[in-house]
């Protein structure tokens, strides 16, 4: 038998034991899981400069290297020994890490976070990592110097939040359709506030730069962007006052939407007559309204069957009593030739007798004495929402003959 020398096979050997082994030898040196669970963490972070408040430019940094998927906390302790949590129980994947110091820390105060300048002095860290499998701990502190710090101005306070009336309505009745949201300031500021609610319903109401120390106010109307009433539900507003430096607090307190909704009516029918009349009789006007919407319609009188002379309006009668009131519904009728226009339009006008519930419809008779000379008179019929909108105008035309 024909035998190769052991030299000749040995190189072929060699070659399938590394093409066997080196895969493994590379999958062990590219897994991170392998390093150390914490490592590299600055020991020194040097100063940080606060004379101009909280320094986003040079920052303190705290570096520190994570070998084993670990969670992370990092505590830092104050010159007067109070320890605060800038980072607790936090997933962290192999890798290097930066935490940026740029000398404002958040609290946690009334359930809302707030940030405070450091003060000058010695600042201690310690970063601590526990590995998500195995439960090794290991930690590794620093220190930095905190210098120039303006920390010793009182930071600005939010006090005295209110909204009034607490409970609104936006459902274009003109009554506790929005609320007025206050607060009082301690110091100058900018103050920013925003609103959040159901439907996770979140959007900022108003910034106010550079404010003086004063009670200040807002308006919150109960309408998304669009002009649509939002939903029912407590909503949360928030007041944030920031100083020149960094200093952040925040006041919050509720206001509630009840009943908001937008009011829809329809004319669903409507007549004029008789057609032909002698001078100083009566015309009858009747009309049928629903509510179409979902919120109750109020309305205000005079109520069906009163009836007008030719020479007064709503606004006229009952010394005054019936003059529009923002947000009432009522019907109206009015003439071509009327050139009063604006607010002497629809000069005759009839409420519903009581407010209008969702779905519920309604008959009007309204009667008007036309003592007036003229040969005919092009009356019509309109649906009022008062100092709001005509929802509809210009509705069933009648001419009406006049022989005198």
């Amino acid at each position: 038998m024909n035998r190769r020398p052991l030299s000749l096979q040995f190189p072929r050997v060699l070659i399938l034991l590394v093409g066997l082994i080196f895969p493994l030898l590379v999958g062990a040196c590219g897994d991170g899981s392998s390093g150390p669970l914490l490592s590299g963490v600055t020991s020194d972070a040097g100063q940080l400069d606060l004379s101009s408040g909280a320094n986003q430019d040079s920052p303190a940094n705290i570096n520190y290297t994570i070998g084993q998927a670990a969670r992370v906390s990092i505590t830092l302790q104050a010159p007067d020994g109070q320890t605060y949590q800038l980072r607790h129980n936090e997933s962290r994947s192999p890798g290097q890490y930066t935490l940026a110091l740029p000398g404002v820390i958040d609290l946690q105060q009334n359930g809302l976070t707030q940030s405070r300048l450091l003060s000058n002095g010695s600042y201690r860290y310690q970063v601590q990592a526990a590995a998500q499998s195995g439960g090794e701990v290991q930690a590794a502190s620093g220190s930095f110097v905190v210098k120039h710090s303006p920390a010793g101005t009182e930071p600005p306070q939010v006090e005295g939040l209110f909204a009034s009336p607490a409970v609104i309505s936006p459902n274009f009745d003109a009554r506790e359709d929005s609320a007025t949201l206050g607060w009082r300031t301690s110091q100058p500021a900018t103050v920013t506030v925003s609103i959040a609610g159901p439907d996770d319903y979140n959007t900022q109401l108003t910034t106010l730069k550079n404010q003086p120390a004063q009670e200040s106010k807002i308006v919150f109307n109960g309408l998304d962007p669009s002009g649509a009433p939002l939903p029912d539900g407590v909503y949360t507003y928030t007041v944030q006052a920031s100083d020149a430096w960094g200093n952040v607090t925040r006041q919050a307190s509720t206001v509630e939407i009840k009943g908001g909704g937008r009011p829809t009516a329809v004319i669903e029918q409507a007549s004029i007559g008789p057609a032909q009349i002698l001078q100083g009789n009566v015309i009858t006007v009747t009309v049928r309204v629903r509510n179409t919407g979902k919120v109750v319609i109020r309305t205000q009188g005079p109520d069906s069957g009163y009836m007008y002379n030719f020479n007064q309006t709503y606004s006229s009668i009952e010394n005054g009593k019936y003059t529009d009131s923002a947000g009432f519904w009522r019907i109206g009728v009015d003439y071509e030739s009327n050139s009063g226009g604006g607010p002497s339009r629809y000069p005759f006008r009839w409420g519903f007798g009581h407010d209008l519930q969702p779905g519920e419809a309604v008959d009007i008779t309204g009667l008007i004495k036309v003592d007036r000379p003229e040969e005919k008179l092009n009356f019509y019929v309109g649906l009022i929402q008062e100092q709001i909108s005509l929802p509809q105008d210009h509705i069933q035309v009648t001419q009406v003959k006049i022989n005198y």
